[in-house]
């Protein structure tokens, strides 16, 4: 792909997906897969809401950033009645259509139907807009649908990964952190 495109992946979605099957996504080895099929993206940017108490969502912020992905967070609200809102669709659209006026290509890397009105907002514009959901099951059907195309994260080699397999070797923040410092 030679036009510029951009990804904007709702981390909280993915997350929330393949905690359930026990496994996690390696946003390194995502953004090697974007970088081999389509190019250095213009953007890559990271959606993440976050408890100030979780260290491991700290990290993985922190190594998102390493990795080269613009991070954005949000802390996460308790509500009265005990729970929690931590989703950041109003942030991802905004991004989006923000992002749309100099992209030809977004990927959009969520299983939220939510996500439908901002792609067809994106086709009535001109762009080509790619989903990649978690994986069967646990993407709309009517994102899908309005999708130019269509992948499954979990599909793509070595992305999602069981915790604790030997191919569980999590970005070492540590390590990487010399580097820049």
């Amino acid at each position: 792909m030679n036009k510029k495109y951009g990804v904007y992946i709702d981390v909280q979605n993915l997350q929330a997906t393949f905690e359930k099957f026990n496994q996690h996504v390696r946003y390194d080895k995502f953004l090697d897969y974007l970088r081999n099929k389509y190019g250095e993206p213009f953007k890559a940017v990271c959606f993440v809401p976050y408890n100030p108490e979780d260290q491991h969502r700290k990290r993985l912020i922190d190594a998102l950033a390493l990795m080269g992905y613009r991070v954005v967070t949000k802390q996460i609200k308790h509500l009265p009645d005990g729970s929690v809102k931590a989703n950041m669709d109003l942030e991802i659209c905004l991004e989006v259509i923000k992002a749309s006026n100099y992209l030809e290509t977004i990927i959009l890397v969520t299983g939220d139907g939510d996500f439908v009105p901002l792609v067809e907002e994106l086709n009535r514009k001109g762009c080509r807009v790619i989903t990649i959901g978690p994986m069967k099951g646990a993407t709309s059907l009517e994102l899908i649908r309005v999708s130019d195309e269509y992948y499954n994260l979990n599909e793509i080699e070595e992305v999602v990964v069981p915790r604790g397999s030997h191919l569980d070797e999590s970005f070492n923040i540590e390590e990487r952190s010399e580097d820049i410092y």
